[in-house]
Parts: C-alpha cells; sequence; structure tokens
C-alpha cells in the first residue's frame, strides 16, 4: 500500500499536525528496534529530533539541547540516508541549529517543518493523514509522558529485574 514505512509516515504525521513529539519518539522507536537497531542509525537521528523539540516545548533546555546537538550530529553522518528517506537533509539539519540557536538565546518554543523532497513521500503521506486523528489536547502533548498509561512498561520492567535476579536476564 505505501512504499515508505506506516510507522515512518505516522511519525511525520504526529510530526507535523498535532506536533505530538512524545508520540513521534514512540513510533520510530519500535520501528527501530525492528528493522535497525544501531545506535548510530538515522531513525536514532530523528527520533532526537522529536525529543529535542518535546523538551524545548516543556522548558527543559538541557535536555533539549542534549538532543538537538545529537540530532544534528547523526545527521552530519547519515545525510544520504534522510535523503532516501525523502527529506532535504541539509536543510532540516539547518532548521534543527537555528532553533538550536533560538533555545540558547532564551526564544520560546517554535515548531519546526522536516522538509520534505520526495514527491511520492508528500503522496503518500498525504493518503495516510486522510485517517489521521489528531491530538488536540495541548496540555496533554506537553505533558505525556507523566498523562499516559505506563501499567504495560511498569510490568515489563518488574519481569525484567526478577529474571535479572534469577540469572536468567536476556543478552
Amino acid at each position: 500500500m505505501y512504499t515508505y514505512p506506516v510507522p515512518y509516515l505516522a511519525f511525520l504525521a504526529h510530526f507535523h499536525i498535532d506536533r505530538d513529539y512524545f508520540e513521534c519518539h514512540e513510533l520510530l522507536e519500535e520501528h527501530w528496534k525492528e528493522t535497525d537497531g544501531a545506535r548510530d542509525s538515522v531513525w536514532v537521528g530523528l527520533i532526537q529530533s522529536a525529543v529535542y523539540l518535546y523538551h524545548y516545548r516543556r522548558g527543559n533546555v538541557n535536555g533539549a539541547k542534549r538532543m538537538a546537538e545529537k540530532a544534528i550530529d547523526c545527521f552530519s553522518k547519515r545525510q544520504h540516508e534522510l535523503t532516501r528517506l525523502g527529506i532535504d537533509a541539509d536543510r532540516f539539519t539547518a532548521v534543527i541549529q537555528k532553533s538550536l540557536n533560538r533555545l540558547q538565546n532564551g526564544m520560546p518554543f517554535s515548531p519546526l517543518p522536516i522538509p520534505i523532497i520526495d514527491g511520492l513521500l508528500t503522496d503518500e503521506l498525504d493518503q495516510f493523514t486522510q485517517t489521521f486523528q489528531p491530538e488536540l489536547n495541548e496540555q496533554f502533548l506537553s505533558e505525556k509522558h507523566k498523562l499516559r498509561d505506563r501499567s504495560d512498561v511498569i510490568q515489563a520492567r518488574k519481569l525484567a529485574i526478577q529474571l535479572k535476579k534469577a540469572g536468567k536476564a536476556p543478552l
């Protein structure tokens, strides 16, 4: 149905439409783990760009700065992969750098676009967003890490601790 991975399209929809940067992180983290898993993957750079904006919007200057610098570093090494994902690598890196400069100068948060250069990606994103349901609660978007249901994460951590104590921790 789509040439581009659906989690990537969902990432772009959230990034541009409702600016749910936390969800962007969640979506691409799963995709990254399933497809690549390398710590220096282009997927990691995209995740870092979303986490940067999440921290910036919340006023976490140190966390935001750290994530922006990591994303910029990743993209400087992965320009060809960004281009294969339909993104103008130079412009996106410059947009993040300009936003980081704003952050460091005490300027308020402002969302950024991911500059898309592939017409096919634009078409697929348009098709994908036909059924997209944006999150409209701005408070929830800013504090999602505190307000979401994390019972499954907590249960998985408890199980991992139990396995570790029993000497059966996965490698």
